[in-house]
């Protein structure tokens, strides 16, 4: 083929491919709709599906309007939730290994049960969210605001809290092993039969903030001078 025309022909594949790129990318946002609205109506499975023949691993769900929306046993595994609007969702049983909720708004949220093992919570308000019996291992929940969030029994074993608000947040017999709080406000949190075991950033003197008395410890003699009883491990 002369030159003249293999130039031409290889003009029309460069304006083929940049069609097909400018189209995909007007598609991108109609698409992320679907899944959305996929995800909304409980049909996981289906937007994963639809995700996979669009070329993505994960779900990206990031900034959208999930709430009130019923999530029952969901599979959002490694799915992108930054920013994401999750208040007052239905995250029972949820599964949410690895999930990204970076900023993500999830203001009294019942995550009952909820798997979030290594989820990036970084940021994220849970605000009177229900997270008992939650497994929360080596999640990071830097800057989380965790105000009056219910605990009990949550597994927050190797998690990150440094700087989380806990005020008045039920943590009654959670497991705080290994978990790092520095930096984070205890105050009125229920720590009672909580497993501080190896837990770095918790004043168990006292000054202390939180109420309860964590597995492991009594109670010892008054301070008169707080009024505050002190604690000690027992042996």
């Amino acid at each position: 083929m002369p030159l003249p025309a293999l130039a031409a022909v290889a003009g029309l594949a460069a304006a083929a491919h940049l069609g097909r790129k400018g189209s995909a990318a007007e598609l991108s946002e109609k698409n992320k709709k679907r899944i959305v609205e996929l995800v909304k109506q409980r049909f996981v499975s289906e937007a994963r599906n639809l995700a996979t023949e669009l070329g993505f691993d994960t779900l990206d769900l990031s900034g959208a309007d999930l709430s009130n929306a019923n999530l029952f046993q969901a599979y959002l595994v490694d799915a992108n939730l930054t920013g994401a609007n999750l208040s007052h969702a239905y995250l029972f049983y949820a599964h949410l290994t690895g999930a990204n909720l970076t900023n993500a708004n999830l203001t009294g949220a019942d995550l009952t049960s909820a798997n979030l093992t290594a989820a990036n919570l970084t940021g994220a308000n849970l605000t009177n969210a229900n997270l008992r019996d939650a497994d929360l291992y080596q999640a990071n929940l830097t800057d989380a605001n965790l105000t009056s969030a219910i605990l009990h029994r949550a597994s927050l074993f190797h998690a990150n809290l440094t700087g989380a608000n806990l005020r008045h947040a039920n943590l009654s017999n959670a497991n705080l092993t290994d978990a790092d709080l520095t930096g984070a406000n205890l105050t009125g949190a229920n720590l009672n039969g909580a497993f501080i075991s190896g837990a770095t950033g918790i004043n168990i003197g006292p000054a202390r903030t939180f109420i309860g008395i964590p597995n492991g410890y009594i109670k010892v003699e008054s301070n008169f001078v707080t009024g505050r009883t002190n604690l000690r491990r027992t042996e």
